[in-house]
């Protein structure tokens, strides 16, 4: 039976699911606007073998809105969920943005966690200039009309346009910092690469973030590309969840 817990975080409060299984848990870290549901494709292939434990980040889906969405605030969530579920040294299994505070996570507490898979994310490369940034800052107020319908619906997040835009600028920021992060590592990582294009990212700047995965691959032996991906960066966990399912398998036979 699933336990549903409610963990204090900061000026908020957390909705967590812990579901019980065999081996080493497995906490899923969503993608930046995305809510646990998204993970439902990849825990149906798991099929219960495995503890898993989901949440919804801070102003998303059930959870309560913040006066903080840094990556600072996202990295202390997990410490939170791993010491309110009692999860021991877990699997991190970050998508997009949740796949970068997975690594910065493990670098800063790699006695907790012992193993990564990341998921079209975590790529090692600033991309944004000031041009950059300006242009992420209009397309989110020109989408803030259908992110508050969605936000309404338990489908996206309680945030302005302005903290949405700062959230993914700040991401792409702490990106670029990643690869010393990368070359601590003590535990197994993983990639799952996906393929195409991104809204507001064309074809040609998504290869070049994920070619970056090269760069935390080079600086360190226990990272790896485990597989590309067909599917885009949104669709990677509905349309390809054996890839991602086969990725945690891999990474579990590895971090024992």
């Amino acid at each position: 039976m699933s336990r549903h817990l409610t963990i204090p975080a900061a000026d908020t409060r957390i909705q967590a699911v812990d579901t019980p299984g065999d081996g080493p848990a497995l906490l899923f870290l969503n993608g930046a606007f995305a809510t646990q549901r998204s993970w439902k494709p990849v825990l149906d292939r798991l099929a219960g073998k495995h503890r898993t434990v989901t949440f919804d980040a801070r102003g998303r889906g059930k959870s309560g809105p913040s006066s903080d969405y840094s990556i600072r605030g996202a990295v202390d969530d997990i410490g939170r969920v791993i010491t309110a579920t009692g999860a021991e040294r877990p699997i991190l299994v970050g998508w997009s943005h949740g796949a970068t505070i997975a690594v910065r996570y493990a670098a800063e507490h790699p006695e907790r966690v012992s193993g990564l898979v990341l998921i079209d994310g975590a790529f090692p490369i600033s991309m944004f200039d000031d041009a950059g940034k300006d242009g992420v800052r209009r397309q989110f107020r020109r989408l803030g009309w259908i992110m508050r319908i969605l936000a309404a619906l338990g489908l996206s997040a309680k945030m302005t346009p302005a903290q949405s835009a700062e959230l993914v600028i700040e991401l792409d920021a702490v990106n670029g910092r990643l690869g010393p992060d990368f070359e601590a590592l003590t535990i197994p990582a993983v990639y799952v690469v996906g393929t195409g294009a991104h809204s507001g990212a064309s074809d040609q700047e998504m290869r070049t973030m994920r070619a970056a995965a090269a760069q935390a691959c080079a600086g360190n032996k226990r990272v790896s590309v485990f597989a590309t991906s067909p599917s885009n960066h949104v669709r990677i966990l509905s349309k390809d969840p054996g890839t991602v399912a086969a990725a945690i398998t891999d990474v579990i036979r590895r971090s024992q």
